[in-house]
């Protein structure tokens, strides 16, 4: 009688089954039989068999449904990307495509993955409001000692089952369980596969280098008494494991991790990534910890820290953007990105054959192949960014001190930005205008939203915190991410809150948030149809139809006054009220530009950090991201205004957006010199005014070349081209080699000046805004003149040049101790 093992022998010679899918089968029999052995030694065969038979049907219908979600998302896709209009009326299946990874409401009507991601987050914020409250972050202590700190443990336990008799931490337990399963619920119903568990507690982080110092049996040895497999269950088909099942699931788990993923994977000459996004975060279910002292003493030896907090917003952050891609994409968004390309492959071939037109906008039959070549590459490219692969370094010791240069540079160089933001309050009334909203009362708004009720608020209506959703890499909007080690980032992310400059940029996100949901309920009394035009138009352009308005606006105002997605999402509907969200959230885009995927690969293009090209562009790149968000974010609505035949209103459009940014621009120039001694600039210098524009437009930089060939730094344009981090390397190359190459040569040296100079520059939080010139007065021009014979001479130097070059005054001179 052929046996089990004989039979997948066969199959294996016959190739109906890969060798390591007979190997597992194989496995998997063993697991089960060896199960029943002791409770049923009789019938332990046949009923391993029928185990397998469960788990082999489980898979297989999990499978069908995976297959039936993508093909019906494949479908949604293709109608949609054929739908589409350009601006000026033109099918255009590549910019559809592109604009389902990330678009800026300038004509799709379909979401994005990027707009379905924070819509998400800010639904999973917004229910998570009072934790996140209540773990607020304080003015200085950042992530190390969060308001009320000492809850954090007592919520752990409580989200394990144990009972602490804490009240306010089982509430906020709760709070953290309900969103969690909320998000395990839409993962699945994307085409995941994430088991229910009560009393789960929180997921868990491994760092693949922990596992593999450790080793496969020392981890083992480790993990196994602290994990209850009495609550450990087979995520398809429900089934119990037991510690025979254990040993050899935990080989699984640890070849995967600490391969990242490598073990299941055969080479072969097709792309690969991480596979279907729908089969991964079931493990973070899986592996249930005995008690939360054993899951936090995990967290601190393999999971790279024991900060609570992370672990929560870190897994939140995760899933949105998981479920996000599956829900737009398909339970394998990497497959469809595959698809796109295919199909613009074969319309580029047909266009280049004659069989086919109009399809991909402009392109005709002698550039549709250079078309499809460069938007697929720009797929990659973006979703890249969305994935964040093009995060993941080459070289992960030359990243991480490059990296650490430049969020160094971020803490000691951006202390000013915060007077540069004022420009919001330009950008935000002509974003509020345009969108049909009041811009009465902009500023008001953005300051009022500092208010801890107000900031309540703005969370509870779906507007995202920065500070939660950032936990671990931590967004500055003038510089992009701040990647590289955790001190050095938390150094730059601290410097940049107590300037002012991620408070500032918060709540402007958050007023202009607040006032689009008032203005949108002060209209629910009204038909589409029969709305103000400007506000209509915006809905339309969002692809809202008179009968999804009619149901949103049955939803009630919060307080009467606002129409916010939570009331959308509970009494009427939820994918309708993320749609609303989506719109709030992308719109916000213009009123305080920020860094979007598509904006940041202008500049780093394909280009990973740790590679000689990756970190050249990474030096240049950096200060220079808002400006570039600023240009393509107001840049494409201008085109397609001008495009779609508005060319009055681009117009319009546009001079209301210089003339603002560039009058802030102005104010926010002449608020820098007196900050920093100097009297200011007088308003009748045409140079002033270029440099305004270029301040209001986050290129401020840029604008010190129209009065002289030195910026503001002491570097000239090469140099500022290049970027701070080339910048600093050649100042300290300079105060070091080029000192000694002097003093070699007999020539006359002047470190103890360049020391102090170079200081002036590189102290994390020393150009504070409200603090530097104090700072500078006090401390560092009295340690020049110990350091400098000729300091004064220097002193008085600095006084001409900046009267030649700018023709202003200092009100407190470099090198005295009291202002004049």
């Amino acid at each position: 009688m052929t046996t089990f093992f004989q039979c997948i022998d066969n199959a294996v010679a016959g190739k109906v089954l890969k060798k390591k899918d007979g190997d597992r089968l194989k496995e998997d029999y063993r697991r089960f039989r060896e199960s029943h052995a002791n409770t049923a030694p009789a019938a332990a065969k046949e009923l391993a068999r029928q185990d397998l038979l469960q788990d082999l049907a489980a898979q297989a219908a999990h499978k069908r449904r995976q297959a039936k979600l993508a093909i019906d998302g494949a479908r949604r896709l293709d109608a949609d990307a054929r739908s589409h209009k350009t601006a000026a009326g033109r099918s255009d299946i590549g910019e559809a495509f592109l604009d389902t990874l990330e678009h800026f409401g300038t004509g799709a009507k379909f979401s994005s993955v990027v707009g379905r991601q924070k819509s998400i987050l800010g639904m999973a914020h917004a229910r998570m409001e009072d934790m996140l409250y209540h773990f607020r972050r304080g003015a200085v202590a950042g992530d190390l000692g969060r308001h009320n700190a000492a809850d954090m443990k007592n919520v752990l336990r409580e989200a394990f089952g144990v009972d602490t008799g804490d009240a306010r931490a089982r509430a906020l337990a709760n709070v953290w369980m309900s969103t969690a399963e909320w998000l395990r619920q839409r993962f699945n119903a994307a085409g995941g596969a994430i088991g229910k568990l009560d009393n789960w507690g929180l997921p868990q982080h491994h760092d693949p280098r922990a596992l593999r110092k450790a080793g496969l049996v020392t981890w083992k040895g480790y993990i196994r008494p602290l994990l209850d497999t009495s609550k450990m269950r087979s995520p398809l088909t429900g089934k119990a494991v037991d510690e025979k099942d254990l040993d050899g699931i935990l080989d699984g788990i640890f070849r995967t991790i600490s391969t990242e993923g490598w073990i299941d994977r055969e080479p072969s000459r097709q792309a690969f990534g991480k596979g279907a996004l729908a089969n991964q975060r079931a493990e973070h279910r899986f592996l249930v910890f005995r008690d939360p002292d054993a899951w936090l003493k995990y967290q601190e030896d393999f999971g790279g820290g024991g900060d609570i907090f992370s672990a929560m917003m870190g897994h939140i952050g995760m899933m949105s953007k998981d479920i996000g891609a599956m829900e737009v994409l398909g339970p394998n968004p990497g497959g469809t990105i595959e698809w796109m390309k295919q199909v613009l492959a074969k319309e580029a071939q047909e266009i280049a054959a004659g069989l086919k037109q109009g399809t991909l906008g402009k392109a005709d039959a002698s550039s549709a192949l250079d078309a499809a070549a460069s938007y697929s590459r720009r797929l990659d490219t973006v979703w890249g960014s969305i994935r964040g692969e093009l995060e993941t370094p080459v070289n992960s010791k030359w990243a991480n001190i490059l990296a650490t240069g430049r969020s160094l540079i971020t803490s000691s160089v951006l202390g000013a930005a915060a007077i540069s933001s004022i420009s919001d309050t330009g950008t935000s009334a002509i974003a509020r205008r345009f969108a049909g909203i009041s811009a009465r009362g902009t500023a008001l708004d953005i300051v009022k939203a500092f208010v801890p009720s107000e900031r309540r608020l703005a969370v509870q209506s779906g507007l995202i915190l920065d500070a939660a959703a950032h936990t671990f890499h931590a967004q500055a909007r003038y510089v992009g991410t701040l990647a590289g080690p955790q001190w050095a980032s938390f150094i730059a992310d601290r410097v940049l809150t107590v300037s002012g400059l991620t408070p500032w940029t918060q709540g402007a996100k958050h007023a202009f948030g607040l006032a689009f949901q008032t203005e949108i309920g002060n209209h629910v009394g009204a038909a589409l149809k029969d709305m103000e035009p400007v506000l209509q138009k915006t809905l339309r352009r969002w692809g809202f139809t008179d009968a999804q308005w009619d149901k949103m606006r049955q939803a009630p105002l919060h307080e009467g006054q606002l129409l916010r997605p939570a009331e959308i999402a509970s009494q009427v509907d939820e994918k309708l009220a993320e749609k609303y969200l989506e719109m709030v959230q992308t719109e916000t885009g213009y009123a305080v530009p920020d860094s979007s995927h598509r904006s940041k690969t202008i500049l780093v293009d394909q280009n990973r950090p740790g590679t000689l090209i990756g970190e050249i562009i990474r030096s240049g790149a950096q200060f220079k991201s808002f400006g570039v968000s600023m240009v393509f974010m107001h840049g494409m609505r201008l085109h397609n205004m001008i495009a779609g035949g508005e060319i009055a209103a681009g117009v319009a459009y546009t001079g209301s957006l210089l003339i603002m940014t560039t009058l802030l621009g102005a104010a926010a120039k002449q608020m820098k010199s007196v900050t920093s001694g100097k009297e200011m600039q007088d308003p009748r210098d045409a140079a002033f005014w270029g440099a305004a524009i270029l301040q209001g437009g986050g290129l401020g930089i840029y604008g010190d070349f129209l009065f002289s060939n030195i910026n503001r730094y002491g570097g000239g344009f090469k140099s500022t081209l290049s970027g701070p981090l080339v910048e600093r390397a050649n100042d300290f190359w300079n105060l070091t080699a080029g000192n000694v190459i002097q003093l070699a040569s007999g020539e006359k040296t002047n470190f103890g000046r360049e020391l102090v100079k170079f200081a002036r520059g590189n102290i994390p939080g020393g150009n504070i805004w409200y603090l530097r010139l104090a700072f500078e007065r006090t401390v560092l021009d009295q340690l020049q003149y110990l350091a400098d014979p000729e300091a004064n001479a220097a002193f008085k130097r600095q006084q001409q040049f900046w009267k030649r070059e700018y023709g202003q005054e200092f009100w407190w001179k470099p090198g005295e101790l009291t202002p004049g």
